[in-house]
């Protein structure tokens, strides 16, 4: 008998995230685009403001954004607050792109300069950050710096302080094993610009040394403000290659030989775009990770990608999640959003102790390995 799977999180639950989302997080991303758009971008963008405020759902063309149109057609006339929660989130970032042009022939994207700035200023703190930068620091020390690295992103409303996050749950030593077993592809699910990316390349490169092939996956078109795209990742590597700064220099040239030995290899997936969830589509995990023995899975969006952007009980075992997605899978998050599976139960007893609002202050982080009973 197969279980039955919890409700999916939705806009019109009061007192949820999602529901705080829609009526606080969405209007602020959009006041701060305002702020740099143009007379008919901003009078256009007030508009989307009061869709969200009470109208319905509309249409979105055909082909832009690979099938995100027809996974929203059932949804049309309804209600923003009547939608899947990371339904809603991915249609109101398509409609932005369209108020600015995008199109299949334009890709323009609103949030570059939000994201190169961040690049720009952790690369400078990269400098001071040595011991992170040597290559022979160990994995697990890179697994937590990288965890700490997905602290803020640009979506969020408040961002903490580094002294106010800790780990709630640490399965690094269990991660390095694992990556030091010398698969043959791994498979590493990018999120944010700025320290969080760079913590990512520092890990790939150390990785590297244990894996003959990695895959780094990126949105397929720009959302959420600060994930990273095709375009942001290349300029990225770009700017560090060209970094008067020695340690940076090199992790930029060591990534582009690691680029043209085709050990890593970039690639914008269309999943990522789609209100999916990679647990409950056998299809869609071999389509997208393919060859793949591992798969990373860095912020909170891509753990919603894994697990399923459900109301999940805590304690729900990891071998439910390892069993439908196939294969091994790492995840690396600081918590934003109410999708938490996998907590022993001794670790779910002291969330009881937490303040209101720890799943989604971004305080609260996990290193979580899902791998198969032995």
């Amino acid at each position: 008998m197969l279980t039955p799977l919890p409700p999916l999180l939705t806009t019109s639950e009061p007192g949820s995230f999602a529901a705080f989302t829609l009526e606080k997080r969405l209007p602020a991303i959009l006041d701060n685009l305002a702020k740099n758009a143009d007379a008919l971008q901003t009078q256009i963008l007030q508009q989307l403001a009061s869709e969200i405020r009470g109208k319905t759902i509309t249409p979105l063309p055909p082909l832009v954004f690979g099938s995100l149109d027809q996974t929203i057609k059932p949804y049309t006339g309804r209600r923003w607050a009547d939608m899947p929660y990371l339904a809603v989130e991915l249609y109101f970032y398509a409609r932005i792109l369209l108020a600015f042009g995008y199109a299949a022939n334009t890709l323009i994207d609103p949030f570059r300069p939000a994201k190169q700035q961040a690049n720009l200023q952790a690369i400078e703190s990269l400098a001071a950050l040595r011991d992170y930068c040597n290559e022979d620091c160990s994995i697990v020390h890179l697994l937590r710096w990288s965890v700490m690295g997905n602290i803020a992103d640009l979506s969020q409303y408040a961002i903490p302080e580094a002294d106010q996050v800790s780990l709630l749950m640490d399965e690094s030593n269990t991660a390095e094993a694992l990556l030091d077993s010398c698969p043959n592809q791994i498979d590493y699910v990018f999120d944010n610009a700025g320290m969080d990316v760079l913590a990512d390349l520092l890990l790939i490169r150390r990785i590297s040394r244990h894996c003959a092939r990695i895959v780094a996956h990126v949105r397929p078109w720009p959302m959420f403000v600060s994930d990273m795209t095709m375009t942001d990742i290349t300029h990225l590597i770009g700017e560090l290659t060209a970094s008067p700064i020695a340690t940076v220099q090199t992790l930029g040239e060591d990534i582009t030989r690691l680029l043209h030995q085709n050990q890593l290899v970039l690639r914008a997936s269309p999943a990522l775009g789609l209100p999916i969830c990679f647990c409950e589509d056998e299809t869609l995990v071999h389509k997208t990770f393919e060859n793949s023995e591992l798969v990373l899975f860095k912020g909170d969006l891509n753990y919603r990608y894994f697990a399923g952007d459900r109301r999940w009980p805590h304690t729900t075992e990891k071998q439910f999640f390892f069993e439908r997605f196939g294969r091994s899978a790492v995840c690396l998050r600081m918590l934003k959003s109410e999708v938490l599976v996998g907590l022993p139960a001794d670790i779910a007893a002291q969330t009881l102790q937490l303040p209101s609002g720890w799943l989604t202050s971004g305080r609260h982080g996990v290193i979580q390995v899902f791998i198969g009973r032995r």
